[in-house]
């Protein structure tokens, strides 16, 4: 008798965790469609929730500043820095363009870092390859940030993949889960 319980409460926990699944999968596949059809209102998404990070975040290091036990160069360290950081998210709140470009370029600079480093990184395997690596992510690097709308592009285009890719995996889980235990179950109850 308990083993029937445990099953029809694994059953019930399958058809919530199916059911989860497939609805996380479709919203994930409509996000990353919805982003290729509608890639500027993609990134305007993006521009204002970056530029509320950028208000909040400027916000409360202004806040911070006023904590006891701070010195006085760095309460002024603090203050400038998050009103700065206050200014920026207020831009890319208003002027969402000026919001992308920006996103654009510090995801160009990241990568330019990024390869500048890999040609001083040891690498104990395949110094060429790391190399190819390195100069691939700087001309990435440059590319990106005298152009930005090209980084901003494929930035959309490549979480749209991912999404979508998310997504078919999100529904295939939710199709096939529990399938192989209730097939076992009925096996184990025909013997």
């Amino acid at each position: 008798m308990a083993l029937q319980d445990d099953v029809v409460t694994d059953v019930g926990g399958d058809r919530r965790l199916r059911t989860a699944l497939l609805i996380v999968g479709i919203v994930a596949v409509l996000v990353g469609v919805a982003s290729l059809v509608l890639p500027h209102a993609t990134l305007f998404a993006v521009a204002w929730v970056f530029g509320i990070y950028l208000v909040v975040s400027g916000l409360s290091m202004i806040v911070r500043a006023f904590a006891r036990g701070i010195g006085t160069g760095r309460r002024i360290g603090l203050v400038v820095l998050g009103a700065l950081i206050l200014a920026g998210g207020i831009v890319a709140l208003v002027a969402p363009p000026v919001g992308v470009r920006w996103i654009a370029f510090v995801i160009g600079f990241a990568w330019l870092v990024e390869g500048i480093t890999l040609l001083y990184a040891p690498t104990p395997t395949n110094r060429a390859l790391t190399i190819g690596a390195a100069v691939l992510s700087i001309v990435i690097g440059v590319l990106v940030i005298n152009l930005p709308s090209i980084g901003a592009a494929l930035a959309v285009v490549a979480i749209a993949g991912f999404l979508i890719l998310f997504g078919i995996v999100q529904i295939a889980l939710g199709v096939t889960v529990g399938r192989a235990d209730r097939s076992a179950t009925t096996a184990g109850r025909a013997a």
